[in-house]
């Protein structure tokens, strides 16, 4: 039985120079320049702008994440696409959340018809369209190794409200509303370019969000949010 979920297209890149080719009075002008560089930025260093405080102490995280964490059912509908190395794939999900249990339908990732994956705090399970069925206790594990699905949704099931996932200490960056607007955790770097107001007063959800962790990349759309 084939349990490969996805034709991973490839699509080789050809990386350019950054510069082109220097001569003798070229080199020099790039040494200039550097010098003066460096001369700029030790004059402007003393009126450097300071960094804000940390954002576990603003309010309006402190606020912010109080709220959302007590938002434990909730649905989003939207796109994703993922990229690893030179492969990729997309498709459509629905996203349904009520307490510890999930469950996300993607469907027609490159013209597979429709995957869900079903979990609580024990267990997941993954389904295919064409009958295939598969367990386990991780459910990032069980999508690379059943469907080849490099996808974290351990951490999505936070990142995707703008939320940290409990454990290690995350670094944040948070706007003057208290919403988060870079997440690093767990060798993730997560970007959130857009909010979407919601009928909940002061409580925007992400739009759009961007997760990298060295050549693979999850990005999210969300069109839809159910509160």
């Amino acid at each position: 039985m084939e349990n490969r979920l996805l034709n991973l297209s490839r699509s080789p890149t050809h990386p350019q120079p950054l510069f082109p080719p220097y001569g003798a009075k070229g080199a020099a002008i790039v040494r200039c320049r550097t010098v003066a560089g460096l001369v700029l930025a030790l004059l402007l260093s003393g009126c450097a702008v300071q960094p804000v405080s940390a954002p576990e102490t603003s309010s309006a995280w402190s606020a912010r994440q109080t709220a959302l964490t007590q938002r434990t059912t909730w649905q989003a509908d939207g796109r994703i696409g993922v990229v690893s190395g030179q492969d990729g794939w997309h498709a459509n999900f629905q996203w349904a959340q009520q307490g510890l249990d999930y469950r996300i339908d993607l469907i027609g990732p490159l013209g597979q018809g429709r995957v869900v994956i079903q979990g609580g705090a024990r267990e997941v399970s993954i389904q295919t369209q064409d009958g295939q069925h598969w367990t386990a206790p991780d459910p990032d594990a069980l999508l690379e190794q059943s469907l080849g699905v490099s996808l974290p949704v351990t951490g999505l099931r936070y990142w995707i409200r703008g939320l940290p996932q409990p454990g290690p200490a995350p670094v944040l960056q948070t706007d003057a509303a208290g919403r988060l607007i870079r997440l690093e955790q767990n060798g993730w770097v997560i970007d959130y370019p857009a909010y979407v107001p919601t009928p909940i007063l002061n409580l925007d959800l992400p739009e759009r969000i961007v997760a990298r962790r060295q050549d693979l990349s999850v990005k999210l759309v969300i069109e839809q949010w159910n509160l």
